[in-house]
């Protein structure tokens, strides 16, 4: 390398530590710690843990299809993590498996859902109170026009519900149940 190459190399080097020197004596550096948002308080959901066998209708289909549920916490505790499984059905052609996790946005005071599945679903649905949650983006449906919200009641510790509808392009009302006893 010839000498004057080298020299523009070298005052390149120096005019770039300079500025930095210079940026980090002029820039503020925060020396506290980024704050931890608070875990959610699951105390209103900690029945669900375990397993659950469901039964889902729906008024488009010829009968129930069964669903196995999961839920579980994460090990941070900032997330619930139910697991479905779809099962086989005349009209089911293979199981399928979402997972959804569950977490409280303590600065927008809402409940959310955020949800993964087999052929690409996902789904972003969201709830004041974790009774009711509303889609708020998800996987278009080419017949599906829009979605209700799905409502969850507690029975007891080892049996819940969920209701919920659609309506199609069509303009027709479709139905949705869902009745789920603890398997563990």
């Amino acid at each position: 390398m010839n000498h004057s190459i080298r020299c523009c190399f070298l005052v390149a080097a120096l005019v770039g530590a300079l500025s930095a020197a210079a940026f980090a004596q002029g820039a503020k550096v925060e020396g506290t710690p980024v704050p931890t948002a608070p875990k959610p308080d699951w105390s209103g959901v900690q029945y669900l843990i375990g397993t659950w066998n469901c039964s889902d209708l729906s008024s488009r289909r010829p009968g129930p299809f069964q669903v196995t549920t999961t839920f579980a916490m994460d090990p941070t505790g900032y997330w619930l993590i139910k697991t479905e499984k779809i099962h086989k059905a005349s009209w089911i052609p293979r199981e399928f498996t979402n997972e959804s996790r569950i977490t409280y946005d303590n600065v927008a005071k809402r409940w959310v859902r955020l949800l993964t599945g087999d052929n690409g679903a996902y789904a972003v649905s969201t709830s004041p109170d974790r009774t009711a949650f509303t889609y708020v983006i998800q996987r278009e449906a080419a017949d599906i026009g829009s979605y209700a919200p799905e409502v969850y009641t507690k029975v007891s510790d080892t049996k819940r519900t969920m209701k919920t509808s659609f309506t199609e392009k069509s303009g027709r009302v479709v139905n949705v149940t869902e009745t789920c006893s603890k398997a563990s």
